[in-house]
C-alpha cells in the first residue's frame, strides 16, 4: 500500500470486491457529478428536440410552399415569393 500511495485498507478492499463482482471494467472511473433527475434533460437530448421542432417547420413551410403552387396553377396566375 505504501509504495503506490494508497492511504486506508478500505479503498483496497473496496478494490478488490468491484474486480470480483464486475471484473475489470468495474474499475474504470465512472461518472462524476450530480446524476440526472427524472425529468432533467441532457444537452444531447435538448438538441435533439430542436431538430424534431425544425424539421417540422420545414416540412409544414414545403407543404405551405406546395399547396400555394398548386393553388396558383389552378387559376393561373404566378406564385408570390
Amino acid at each position: 500500500m505504501a509504495r503506490f500511495g494508497i492511504a486506508a485498507a478500505t479503498s483496497l478492499d473496496r478494490w478488490c470486491r468491484l474486480y470480483r463482482e464486475g471484473g475489470p471494467e468495474a474499475l474504470e472511473p465512472g461518472r462524476r457529478g450530480r446524476p440526472e433527475g427524472p425529468g432533467g434533460r441532457t444537452r444531447e437530448r435538448e438538441l435533439e428536440e430542436r431538430v424534431r421542432k425544425l424539421e417540422a417547420q420545414v416540412a409544414y413551410l414545403k407543404k405551405s410552399i406546395a399547396l400555394k403552387a398548386e393553388k396558383s396553377s389552378q387559376t393561373g396566375r404566378k406564385p408570390r415569393s
